[in-house]
């Protein structure tokens, strides 16, 4: 069986420049939250598909902010 070495980043993240990213996410997962809940409490045809859309997108949006390195304020 083969080993590998560890993977490395195939990008070299600038730390600096994550700041737009991470400020865009957040906003956007707001949105997402709202607009989930308006669907909650204002839909009677309750569209669960619709729900579970916002859902998914939300966590996907959690996701990707989880995985921007740490910011530091100096």
């Amino acid at each position: 069986m083969a080993t590998h070495p560890t993977a490395q980043p195939l990008v070299n993240i600038d730390h600096q420049s994550t700041h737009y990213l991470r400020e865009q996410l957040i906003s956007e997962i707001t949105r997402l939250e709202r607009q989930l809940e308006q669907l909650r409490v204002g839909d009677n045809n309750r569209d669960y598909s619709l729900q579970q859309t916002y859902r998914e997108m939300i966590h996907s949006r959690r996701g990707m902010l989880a995985s921007l390195p740490p910011q530091y304020h100096c």
